[in-house]
């Protein structure tokens, strides 16, 4: 992996919010529409340097592979975002490269021109759902405590809805925390032992939230990352792959719908580090304009 590619991936950068700040470390999400490959830039700030520039160079990440693909073509296109219950006017392009080595496209990643693939050692394995009694056993308890604490600090955000006239509550019991583990999977991560990413989905009073977290040893790493159901798809219809692209141990969680479901296509990266888990794109397709319904 260049010397680019791991600043892009590498480098710390702060949460971003869904439709509302595109490109981190230079990474876009990539759909397949119409038979075609498009990436998304979904930054409603003007650019100075339009980023799906014509002949513009992108590490595509998917399914099963990651390969260099150029824009062939660039266009506003509408469908990809709202607001307001208005259709956003996005910039998109058309890549052209070679599809069949990546499988169902996640992810973009802006790199230069003279970037190459040549002794890459990046790693993008699959990962199936390895959810048991055991893993509740193991961390069950934990994610409860964990969700007691966002609830005493805060961090534990109530609907507006629940429990109108009352004011939500202040402190909960571990044992009143109902909790179910979507989705979980050992991953590689550099100086950690007996690593898990799971999907967790916890209700305090009428709230309810998701999470993406880490464990290590059965010990949790980091904050709850939220993964809000406001993108519509149920953790069910995500398949989830695990990209590392130095193979050092640093890798990116990808999650994508392979199939658009009723509310439109996904996509989501996660940087997975020892210090805990870290957002960094989160997005949804939907050519119906779902704010409007």
């Amino acid at each position: 992996m260049s010397l680019l590619l791991a600043a892009l991936l590498l480098s710390p950068a702060a949460p971003l919010p869904a439709q509302e700040a595109y490109g981190a470390k230079g990474i876009y999400p990539v759909y397949e529409t119409s038979g075609q490959w498009v990436i998304f830039d979904k930054d409603p700030r003007p650019a100075q340097e339009p980023p799906l520039g014509t002949g513009a160079r992108f590490l595509v990440v998917g399914s099963s592979g990651s390969e260099l693909f150029t824009v062939a073509r660039t266009s506003a296109t509408y469908g990809g975002a709202c607001r307001r219950n208005k259709p956003l006017k996005l910039r998109a392009a058309l890549l052209r490269g070679p599809r069949s080595a990546v499988g169902t496209p996640i992810i973009g990643i802006k790199v230069k021109a003279g970037f190459s693939l040549k002794g890459s050692q990046a790693r993008v394995a699959a990962l199936r759902g390895e959810v048991d009694e055991g893993t509740y056993s193991r961390l069950g308890s934990a994610v409860k405590a964990a969700v007691a604490a966002d609830v005493r600090s805060g961090a534990f955000r109530f609907a507006l809805d629940d429990n109108p006239g009352a004011a939500p509550p202040q402190d909960v019991r571990p044992d009143d925390i109902q909790m179910k583990i979507d989705f979980g999977a050992r991953v590689r991560i550099r100086g950690l032992v007996d690593t898990f990413a799971l999907i967790e989905g916890s209700q305090v009073s009428a709230t309810f939230r998701r999470c993406l977290r880490l464990a290590s040893a059965g010990v949790l790493l980091g904050d709850c990352v939220e993964m809000p159901h406001a993108l519509m798809a149920e953790t069910a219809l995500l398949r989830f792959v695990e990209y590392d692209p130095s193979g050092d141990g640093r890798p990116l969680l990808l999650a994508y719908t392979p199939e658009a479901p009723l509310w439109g296509a996904e996509r989501w990266a996660f940087a997975l580090r020892a210090a805990g888990p870290r957002p960094v794109l989160a997005d949804a397709m939907d050519p119906r304009c779902r704010e409007g319904f």
